[in-house]
């Protein structure tokens, strides 16, 4: 029978597990809330700069866990 999910196998690969869901919970409404305010961030509403934030994160943790992942295949 095969998993739904497949599940780390190393501590890096829970590291970025855990990062990637803590980045996925920082866009959930409960911490939006907090940055909903009427403060401008260079310009920029507080919403969007925390929005553009999770974004570049998301993509740099995929990035370096993509690079973990093709190291661990070639070896």
């Amino acid at each position: 029978m095969r998993r739904i999910f497949v599940l780390p196998t190393s501590w890096a690969g829970w590291g970025f597990f855990i990062a990637f869901v803590m980045l996925v919970l920082a866009g959930t409404w409960p911490v939006i809330g907090l940055v909903n305010r009427a403060t401008l961030v260079m310009g920029l509403p507080l919403m969007v700069v925390w929005s553009y934030v999770i974004i570049l994160s998301c993509v740099a943790v995929m990035l370096v866990g993509n690079r973990i992942v093709e190291r661990d295949d070639h070896e």
